[in-house]
């Protein structure tokens, strides 16, 4: 059988595990971008907000396959 993901309870809140996968995808992709402007690696790419775009996405993606089980 495969496995349905639950809503997560918090404090008596139930979030949906997209909405908790995206946060933390989204979080994930700011201090990783925190890290390349601090070691000046941004320069390289030639549009840096999309390149946080496509990280918080690929961010996402994992942290719902792995740890949420989207």
């Amino acid at each position: 059988m495969e496995k349905v993901p639950h809503d997560i309870s918090f404090g008596g809140f139930y979030f949906s595990p997209v909405l908790v996968s995206g946060l933390l995808g989204v979080t994930a992709a700011l201090l990783t971008a925190r890290l390349l402007d601090r070691y000046r690696l941004s320069r390289y790419f030639a549009n840096p907000p999309v390149v946080i775009i496509s990280l918080s996405i690929i961010y996402s993606v994992f942290i719902g396959a792995v740890f949420v089980g989207i």
